[in-house]
């Protein structure tokens, strides 16, 4: 008899991008503000789903603690609007990420969401 194997759990994070108050500066809302994880090795990924009429594209992240084990290397999609990594969710931790943005004119900007790690049952 097979023993039926779980689906990886998967988190899509929309990301709103719009132009600040100064020009060259961003307000980024993620959803949810706040990411909580509770199922081990899930994949989170951060989706640009309105930057208005402005190209706005991923360029990377990074994660404080940097020495952690819960993060993978994070991919970025061919067209730049998604970012994804996978989370072990091991151990009980906050995890500070930045993400790295920039504009079709090379303006650079980051934003700092938090991903709160919560084992079942740890």
């Amino acid at each position: 008899m097979s023993k039926l194997i779980a689906c990886t759990p998967f988190i899509n994070i929309l990301v709103k991008v719009r132009p600040g108050a100064t020009p060259g500066t961003y307000k980024v809302e993620t959803m949810p503000a706040v990411l909580r994880v509770s199922q081990p090795d899930t994949i989170i990924n951060y989706q640009i789903f309105d930057s208005g009429s402005e190209n706005i594209v991923f360029t990377g992240m990074t994660v404080i603690p940097e020495e952690n084990d819960q993060f993978s290397e994070e991919s970025i999609s061919i067209s730049g609007k998604q970012l994804t990594f996978s989370d072990a969710n091991t151990s009980k931790m906050k995890l500070n990420v930045t993400l790295h943005f920039k504009n079709d004119d090379g303006v650079e900007f980051m934003h700092d969401p938090e991903v709160e790690n919560e084992p079942e049952g740890g």
